[in-house]
């Protein structure tokens, strides 16, 4: 099985941010850390290094969806803009998402476009969800995927 690369964790961090304090989420949900929301109450703390150990251990679940979604048919850039929507989004809505529909299909384009269309919160548009859907669909896309797709074509 695969893991998040370090630069995967580098951008997921980036995106989510880290709040060593509970505070309500846009949804009204009370969230910790990097977008912890199992177990958190309002009043809730954790250290840095709190945050990083539970992301480790939070991030296994996402990972072995991805992988056993994408039938490990999976280059680790594609695999990390996968996860790092399946953090985002939930298990069940990168399940059901076009985005593994195409990839699945062998469709690397239709996939990374697909990314854009998880660009709502509460229904409406969100600019921070548009920039990040356009970072993961690039990263999705990045030369060395395509490299490798390429190669494995040969294996």
């Amino acid at each position: 099985m695969r893991r998040l690369s370090l630069n995967g964790q580098r951008k997921l961090k980036e995106f989510e941010g880290c709040k060593l304090t509970a505070y309500r989420c846009p949804a009204g949900v009370w969230t910790l850390g990097y977008g912890f929301i199992d177990g958190v109450k309002q009043g809730d703390t954790m250290t840095q290094v709190q945050a990083d150990q539970r992301l480790i251990y939070e991030l296994r679940e996402y990972e072995a969806a991805v992988f056993v979604a994408t039938y490990g048919q999976v280059a680790q850039n594609e695999f990390d803009a996968c996860v790092i929507l399946t953090w985002n989004i939930g298990i069940r809505g990168m399940e059901r998402s076009t985005v593994i529909r195409e990839h699945n299909k062998g469709n690397k384009a239709a996939a990374a476009k697909a990314f854009g269309l998880w660009n709502k919160a509460g229904g409406r548009v969100m600019k921070g969800l548009v920039r990040r859907r356009a970072v993961e669909a690039a990263l999705y896309l990045t030369l060395r995927g395509v490299v490798e797709a390429f190669f494995a074509r040969f294996a």
